[in-house]
Protein backbone atom coordinates (compact mmCIF):
# COMPACT_ATOMS: atom_id res chain seq x y z
CA UNK A 1 0.00 0.00 0.00
CA UNK A 2 1.23 3.44 -1.34
CA UNK A 3 2.36 5.67 1.57
CA UNK A 4 1.10 9.09 -0.05
CA UNK A 5 -2.20 9.51 -2.16
CA UNK A 6 0.68 10.74 -5.34
CA UNK A 7 1.06 9.29 -8.60
CA UNK A 8 3.50 6.18 -7.74
CA UNK A 9 6.56 5.50 -9.86
CA UNK A 10 7.89 3.00 -8.09
CA UNK A 11 7.81 0.93 -4.89
CA UNK A 12 11.27 -0.54 -4.11
CA UNK A 13 11.99 -3.01 -0.93
CA UNK A 14 12.79 0.04 1.36
CA UNK A 15 12.02 3.39 -0.85
CA UNK A 16 9.13 4.99 -2.79
CA UNK A 17 9.18 7.24 -5.62
CA UNK A 18 5.97 9.36 -6.20
CA UNK A 19 5.62 11.84 -9.41
CA UNK A 20 5.27 15.42 -9.19
CA UNK A 21 4.60 18.24 -11.62
CA UNK A 22 7.49 19.35 -12.97
CA UNK A 23 9.15 23.03 -12.26
CA UNK A 24 7.06 25.28 -13.80
CA UNK A 25 10.36 27.63 -13.68
CA UNK A 26 12.93 25.41 -15.53
CA UNK A 27 11.01 22.28 -16.52
CA UNK A 28 12.95 20.05 -14.91
CA UNK A 29 11.14 17.00 -13.83
CA UNK A 30 10.62 16.08 -10.23
CA UNK A 31 10.00 13.56 -8.02
CA UNK A 32 9.46 12.64 -3.88
CA UNK A 33 11.46 10.01 -3.00
CA UNK A 34 10.33 8.69 0.63
CA UNK A 35 12.44 5.89 2.60
CA UNK A 36 10.13 4.03 4.69
CA UNK A 37 11.22 2.09 7.96
CA UNK A 38 11.16 -1.18 5.63
CA UNK A 39 14.33 -3.45 6.08
CA UNK A 40 15.25 -6.20 3.85
CA UNK A 41 17.77 -9.45 4.00
CA UNK A 42 18.42 -12.16 1.77
CA UNK A 43 16.07 -10.29 -0.83
CA UNK A 44 13.01 -10.65 2.10
CA UNK A 45 11.33 -6.85 3.37
CA UNK A 46 11.17 -8.39 6.70
CA UNK A 47 8.37 -7.47 9.60
CA UNK A 48 8.40 -5.14 11.28
CA UNK A 49 10.17 -2.50 10.09
CA UNK A 50 13.05 -0.52 12.00
CA UNK A 51 11.56 2.38 13.68
CA UNK A 52 13.08 5.59 12.19
CA UNK A 53 15.19 4.17 9.74
CA UNK A 54 13.86 5.56 6.93
CA UNK A 55 14.62 9.41 8.52
CA UNK A 56 17.95 8.08 9.51
CA UNK A 57 18.95 6.94 6.06
CA UNK A 58 17.42 10.16 4.19
CA UNK A 59 19.34 12.81 6.49
CA UNK A 60 22.54 10.70 6.63
CA UNK A 61 21.98 11.18 2.80
CA UNK A 62 21.88 14.60 3.25
CA UNK A 63 25.04 15.05 5.60
CA UNK A 64 27.09 13.38 3.21
CA UNK A 65 25.77 15.39 0.16
CA UNK A 66 27.10 18.16 1.71
CA UNK A 67 30.58 16.33 2.16
CA UNK A 68 30.86 15.75 -1.14
CA UNK A 69 30.23 19.20 -2.39
CA UNK A 70 32.81 19.64 -5.28
CA UNK A 71 33.38 16.19 -6.01
CA UNK A 72 29.81 15.30 -7.71
CA UNK A 73 26.44 16.62 -8.28
CA UNK A 74 23.30 15.22 -7.06
CA UNK A 75 19.45 14.64 -7.40
CA UNK A 76 18.26 16.62 -4.77
CA UNK A 77 16.16 19.87 -5.26
CA UNK A 78 14.81 20.30 -1.54
CA UNK A 79 14.12 18.93 1.68
CA UNK A 80 10.89 20.65 1.59
CA UNK A 81 8.27 18.93 1.77
CA UNK A 82 5.67 19.81 -1.32
CA UNK A 83 2.15 21.18 -0.40
CA UNK A 84 -0.03 18.45 0.04
CA UNK A 85 2.27 15.93 1.21
CA UNK A 86 1.70 15.11 5.01
CA UNK A 87 4.29 16.54 8.12
CA UNK A 88 4.55 12.98 8.54
CA UNK A 89 7.26 12.52 5.63
CA UNK A 90 9.28 15.23 6.98
CA UNK A 91 12.83 14.03 7.38
CA UNK A 92 11.78 11.20 5.39
CA UNK A 93 10.92 12.54 1.97
CA UNK A 94 13.12 14.76 -0.43
CA UNK A 95 12.48 16.22 -3.96
CA UNK A 96 14.65 14.83 -6.47
CA UNK A 97 15.56 15.62 -10.27
CA UNK A 98 14.10 12.34 -12.25
CA UNK A 99 17.19 11.05 -14.37
CA UNK A 100 17.86 8.51 -16.80
CA UNK A 101 19.11 6.27 -13.98
CA UNK A 102 22.19 4.03 -15.49
CA UNK A 103 21.55 0.69 -15.11
CA UNK A 104 24.82 -0.49 -12.93
CA UNK A 105 25.62 -0.45 -9.11
CA UNK A 106 28.80 1.03 -9.15
CA UNK A 107 30.74 -0.30 -6.03
CA UNK A 108 34.15 0.29 -4.62
CA UNK A 109 35.87 -1.78 -1.94
CA UNK A 110 38.60 -0.52 -0.25
CA UNK A 111 38.90 -3.56 2.30
CA UNK A 112 38.60 -7.28 1.45
CA UNK A 113 35.77 -8.96 2.65
CA UNK A 114 32.25 -9.78 1.95
CA UNK A 115 31.41 -11.67 -1.10
CA UNK A 116 35.12 -9.92 -2.02
CA UNK A 117 36.57 -12.00 0.55
CA UNK A 118 34.91 -15.35 -1.10
CA UNK A 119 35.61 -14.52 -4.43
CA UNK A 120 39.21 -13.73 -3.62
CA UNK A 121 39.81 -17.20 -1.40
CA UNK A 122 38.58 -19.12 -4.51
CA UNK A 123 40.03 -17.01 -7.43
CA UNK A 124 43.08 -14.63 -5.60
CA UNK A 125 40.72 -12.00 -7.41
CA UNK A 126 37.67 -9.30 -6.89
CA UNK A 127 35.32 -9.05 -9.96
CA UNK A 128 38.38 -9.83 -12.05
CA UNK A 129 40.86 -7.50 -10.22
CA UNK A 130 43.99 -9.13 -8.78
CA UNK A 131 44.82 -9.04 -5.63
CA UNK A 132 48.10 -9.52 -3.34
CA UNK A 133 48.19 -13.22 -1.98
CA UNK A 134 47.97 -14.20 1.88
CA UNK A 135 45.62 -11.24 2.15
CA UNK A 136 42.94 -12.23 5.45
CA UNK A 137 39.21 -10.89 5.50
CA UNK A 138 39.19 -7.55 6.31
CA UNK A 139 42.37 -6.31 5.35
CA UNK A 140 43.25 -2.77 3.50
CA UNK A 141 43.75 -3.19 -0.14
CA UNK A 142 46.68 -1.76 -1.34
CA UNK A 143 44.03 0.80 -3.45
CA UNK A 144 39.96 0.92 -3.71
CA UNK A 145 39.13 -1.13 -6.04
CA UNK A 146 36.17 -0.19 -8.60
CA UNK A 147 34.17 -3.60 -8.91
CA UNK A 148 30.59 -3.24 -10.46
CA UNK A 149 27.64 -5.34 -10.39
CA UNK A 150 24.46 -6.09 -12.44
CA UNK A 151 21.02 -3.96 -10.68
CA UNK A 152 18.94 -7.15 -10.78
CA UNK A 153 15.02 -6.61 -10.53
CA UNK A 154 13.53 -7.14 -7.00
CA UNK A 155 13.63 -10.07 -5.31
CA UNK A 156 16.75 -11.04 -7.35
CA UNK A 157 20.41 -11.05 -6.06
CA UNK A 158 22.90 -8.48 -7.69
CA UNK A 159 25.45 -9.84 -9.78
CA UNK A 160 29.37 -8.63 -9.38
CA UNK A 161 30.66 -8.37 -12.87
CA UNK A 162 33.94 -7.25 -14.48
CA UNK A 163 35.41 -3.78 -15.27
CA UNK A 164 35.42 -4.89 -18.79
CA UNK A 165 31.56 -6.25 -18.65
CA UNK A 166 30.84 -3.71 -17.52
CA UNK A 167 31.57 -1.66 -20.24
CA UNK A 168 29.52 -3.40 -22.52
CA UNK A 169 26.52 -2.13 -21.32
CA UNK A 170 27.97 1.25 -20.60
CA UNK A 171 30.34 2.17 -23.21
CA UNK A 172 34.11 3.09 -22.54
CA UNK A 173 33.25 6.83 -22.32
CA UNK A 174 30.81 6.78 -19.33
CA UNK A 175 32.34 3.28 -17.93
CA UNK A 176 35.17 5.58 -17.34
CA UNK A 177 33.66 8.26 -15.48
CA UNK A 178 31.26 6.52 -13.41
CA UNK A 179 34.98 4.15 -12.37
CA UNK A 180 36.47 7.97 -12.06
CA UNK A 181 33.70 9.46 -10.23
CA UNK A 182 32.76 6.07 -7.45
CA UNK A 183 36.63 6.45 -6.64
CA UNK A 184 36.43 10.01 -6.49
CA UNK A 185 33.71 9.49 -4.07
CA UNK A 186 35.24 6.52 -1.52
CA UNK A 187 38.47 8.61 -1.15
CA UNK A 188 36.80 11.64 0.28
CA UNK A 189 33.70 9.68 2.25
CA UNK A 190 37.07 7.18 3.91
CA UNK A 191 38.81 10.05 4.82
CA UNK A 192 35.79 11.86 6.29
CA UNK A 193 34.54 8.64 7.95
CA UNK A 194 38.22 7.90 9.17
CA UNK A 195 38.61 11.37 11.16
CA UNK A 196 36.00 10.44 12.71
CA UNK A 197 36.89 6.80 13.95
CA UNK A 198 34.97 5.07 11.37
CA UNK A 199 36.53 2.67 8.79
CA UNK A 200 34.67 2.39 5.46
CA UNK A 201 35.32 -0.93 4.31
CA UNK A 202 33.32 -0.39 0.93
CA UNK A 203 29.94 1.16 -0.22
CA UNK A 204 27.66 1.31 -3.60
CA UNK A 205 26.52 4.29 -5.08
CA UNK A 206 23.76 5.09 -8.03
CA UNK A 207 24.31 7.37 -11.34
CA UNK A 208 21.90 9.13 -13.31
CA UNK A 209 22.05 11.52 -16.10
CA UNK A 210 20.36 14.32 -16.84
CA UNK A 211 19.02 15.77 -20.76
CA UNK A 212 21.99 17.20 -21.00
CA UNK A 213 23.96 14.28 -20.20
CA UNK A 214 25.75 15.64 -17.11
CA UNK A 215 26.31 12.47 -14.73
CA UNK A 216 24.53 12.97 -10.78
CA UNK A 217 24.96 10.86 -7.54
CA UNK A 218 21.30 9.66 -6.82
CA UNK A 219 19.58 7.32 -4.61
CA UNK A 220 20.75 7.43 -1.20
CA UNK A 221 24.59 7.72 -0.25
CA UNK A 222 26.75 6.27 2.23
CA UNK A 223 24.40 5.06 4.75
CA UNK A 224 24.35 1.70 6.93
CA UNK A 225 22.03 0.14 4.15
CA UNK A 226 24.56 0.85 1.15
CA UNK A 227 27.92 1.11 2.55
CA UNK A 228 29.77 -1.21 5.52
CA UNK A 229 30.93 1.00 8.47
CA UNK A 230 33.55 -0.13 10.74
CA UNK A 231 34.58 0.66 14.18
CA UNK A 232 38.57 1.78 13.48
CA UNK A 233 40.03 1.46 17.26
CA UNK A 234 38.01 -2.43 16.90
CA UNK A 235 39.35 -3.32 13.85
CA UNK A 236 41.46 -6.34 13.60
CA UNK A 237 41.82 -8.15 10.23
CA UNK A 238 41.12 -12.35 9.94
CA UNK A 239 38.43 -11.89 12.93
CA UNK A 240 34.70 -10.83 13.39
CA UNK A 241 34.12 -7.61 12.06
CA UNK A 242 31.10 -6.27 13.51
CA UNK A 243 29.77 -3.57 11.19
CA UNK A 244 27.13 -0.66 12.15
CA UNK A 245 23.91 -1.95 9.64
CA UNK A 246 22.05 -4.50 9.27
CA UNK A 247 24.39 -7.37 9.49
CA UNK A 248 23.05 -8.36 13.50
CA UNK A 249 19.68 -9.11 12.02
CA UNK A 250 21.48 -10.94 9.32
CA UNK A 251 22.82 -13.41 11.71
CA UNK A 252 19.94 -13.46 13.92
CA UNK A 253 17.94 -14.82 10.67
CA UNK A 254 20.36 -17.29 8.96
CA UNK A 255 21.98 -18.31 12.56
CA UNK A 256 19.58 -18.02 15.13
CA UNK A 257 15.77 -17.91 14.05
CA UNK A 258 15.90 -21.36 12.72
CA UNK A 259 14.85 -19.94 9.05
CA UNK A 260 16.22 -21.26 5.90
CA UNK A 261 17.22 -18.80 3.44
CA UNK A 262 17.38 -21.00 0.46
CA UNK A 263 14.00 -22.86 1.40
CA UNK A 264 10.73 -21.59 0.26
CA UNK A 265 8.88 -20.17 3.36
CA UNK A 266 8.78 -16.56 4.11
CA UNK A 267 11.24 -15.16 7.22
CA UNK A 268 10.16 -15.09 10.94
CA UNK A 269 8.86 -11.85 12.09
CA UNK A 270 11.67 -9.95 13.88
CA UNK A 271 12.15 -9.88 17.76
CA UNK A 272 11.58 -7.06 19.43
CA UNK A 273 15.44 -7.61 21.51
CA UNK A 274 16.54 -7.64 17.65
CA UNK A 275 14.60 -4.64 16.45
CA UNK A 276 15.84 -2.17 19.06
CA UNK A 277 19.47 -3.42 18.49
CA UNK A 278 19.21 -3.14 14.74
CA UNK A 279 17.79 0.29 15.32
CA UNK A 280 20.95 0.96 17.41
CA UNK A 281 23.18 0.42 15.16
CA UNK A 282 21.73 2.51 12.80
CA UNK A 283 21.24 5.59 15.35
CA UNK A 284 24.93 4.98 16.66
CA UNK A 285 26.29 4.99 12.91
CA UNK A 286 24.46 8.21 12.39
CA UNK A 287 25.40 9.77 15.32
CA UNK A 288 29.36 8.91 14.77
CA UNK A 289 29.40 10.37 10.97
CA UNK A 290 27.55 12.81 11.56
CA UNK A 291 28.05 14.40 15.35
CA UNK A 292 25.36 14.81 16.85
CA UNK A 293 22.36 12.07 17.82
CA UNK A 294 19.52 11.64 15.94
CA UNK A 295 16.46 13.19 16.48
CA UNK A 296 13.07 12.14 14.99
CA UNK A 297 10.80 14.34 13.55
CA UNK A 298 7.56 14.83 15.38
CA UNK A 299 4.62 14.51 13.10
CA UNK A 300 3.01 16.90 15.54
CA UNK A 301 5.53 19.15 17.30
CA UNK A 302 4.72 20.74 20.73
CA UNK A 303 3.99 24.50 20.62
CA UNK A 304 3.07 26.91 22.77
CA UNK A 305 -0.38 26.65 21.60
CA UNK A 306 -0.73 23.21 22.26
CA UNK A 307 0.79 22.94 25.30
CA UNK A 308 -2.61 25.53 26.44
CA UNK A 309 -4.36 23.12 25.03
CA UNK A 310 -2.84 19.75 26.96
CA UNK A 311 -3.90 17.47 29.97
CA UNK A 312 -2.44 15.10 31.69
CA UNK A 313 -3.52 11.51 32.82
CA UNK A 314 -1.56 9.15 35.51
CA UNK A 315 -1.21 5.66 34.89
CA UNK A 316 0.29 4.34 38.32
CA UNK A 317 1.42 0.33 37.96
CA UNK A 318 1.91 -2.42 40.82
CA UNK A 319 4.09 -5.45 40.33
CA UNK A 320 2.50 -8.98 41.62
CA UNK A 321 3.32 -9.30 45.47
CA UNK A 322 6.10 -11.86 44.43
CA UNK A 323 7.56 -9.70 42.42
CA UNK A 324 10.28 -7.20 44.02
CA UNK A 325 12.10 -5.32 41.78
CA UNK A 326 15.76 -4.09 41.94
CA UNK A 327 14.32 -0.79 43.48
CA UNK A 328 12.49 -2.58 45.71
CA UNK A 329 14.87 -4.79 46.93
CA UNK A 330 17.18 -2.14 47.52
CA UNK A 331 14.32 -0.47 49.68
CA UNK A 332 13.49 -3.42 51.84
CA UNK A 333 17.54 -4.43 52.37
CA UNK A 334 17.53 -0.51 53.72
CA UNK A 335 14.62 -0.55 55.92
CA UNK A 336 15.92 -4.20 57.57
CA UNK A 337 19.20 -2.65 58.08
CA UNK A 338 17.57 0.23 60.21
CA UNK A 339 15.83 -2.05 62.41
CA UNK A 340 12.56 -2.22 60.71
CA UNK A 341 11.36 -6.21 60.24
CA UNK A 342 8.79 -7.73 58.53
CA UNK A 343 8.69 -4.72 56.06
CA UNK A 344 8.93 -5.55 52.28
CA UNK A 345 8.57 -2.59 49.27
CA UNK A 346 7.36 -2.98 46.26
CA UNK A 347 8.44 -0.25 44.31
CA UNK A 348 5.90 0.08 41.57
CA UNK A 349 6.08 2.62 38.18
CA UNK A 350 4.12 5.50 37.31
CA UNK A 351 3.76 7.00 33.76
CA UNK A 352 2.07 10.47 32.44
CA UNK A 353 0.02 10.24 29.74
CA UNK A 354 -0.58 13.71 27.75
CA UNK A 355 -3.53 14.32 26.17
CA UNK A 356 -4.50 16.94 23.27
CA UNK A 357 -7.69 18.90 24.51
CA UNK A 358 -9.48 18.12 26.92
CA UNK A 359 -9.97 14.42 28.63
CA UNK A 360 -13.46 12.90 28.16
CA UNK A 361 -14.99 9.39 29.42
CA UNK A 362 -14.05 8.45 26.01
CA UNK A 363 -10.69 9.65 26.30
CA UNK A 364 -9.94 7.76 29.68
CA UNK A 365 -11.94 4.64 28.49
CA UNK A 366 -9.16 4.68 25.73
CA UNK A 367 -6.08 4.95 27.65
CA UNK A 368 -6.86 2.20 30.08
CA UNK A 369 -7.42 0.02 27.26
CA UNK A 370 -4.24 0.85 26.04
CA UNK A 371 -2.42 0.43 29.16
CA UNK A 372 -4.45 -2.97 29.74
CA UNK A 373 -2.71 -4.12 26.24
CA UNK A 374 0.65 -3.17 27.19
CA UNK A 375 0.89 -3.84 30.50
CA UNK A 376 -0.58 -7.49 29.44
CA UNK A 377 2.10 -9.53 31.14
CA UNK A 378 2.57 -11.80 34.10
CA UNK A 379 4.65 -9.40 36.35
CA UNK A 380 1.65 -6.77 36.66
CA UNK A 381 -1.00 -6.98 38.84
CA UNK A 382 -2.80 -3.89 38.48
CA UNK A 383 -3.32 -0.48 37.36
CA UNK A 384 -4.72 2.82 38.04
CA UNK A 385 -5.92 5.48 35.71
CA UNK A 386 -5.65 9.05 37.35
CA UNK A 387 -6.59 12.70 36.63
CA UNK A 388 -4.13 14.33 38.66
CA UNK A 389 -6.47 16.69 41.04
CA UNK A 390 -9.72 14.56 39.94
CA UNK A 391 -10.58 10.74 41.58
CA UNK A 392 -8.91 7.89 40.56
CA UNK A 393 -10.81 6.02 37.17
Amino acid sequence: MPLLDLPLIHAGKVRELYALTPDPATGTERMLMVATDNISAYDHVLTPGIPDKGAVLTQMSQWWFDQLDGVVENHVITTNLPEGVPSSMEGRAVMVEKLDMVPVECVVRGYLTGSGWAEYQRTGTVCGVPLPEGLRDGDRLPEPIFTPATKAPMGEHDENISYEQMLQTTGPELGAQLRDLTLAIYRRAEQVARERGIILADTKVEFGRRQDGTLVLADEVLTPDSSRFWDAESWQPGTRLDSFDKQYLRNWLSLDSGWDKDGDQDPPAIPEHVVATTRQRYLEAFERLVGRPFEPVQENPVTEDRIKHMATVVVDVMPKPEILDPQGKAVTGALTRLGYEGLTVRQGKRFEITVDGEITDEKLAQIAEAAEKLLANTVIEQFTVSVPGKDEQ
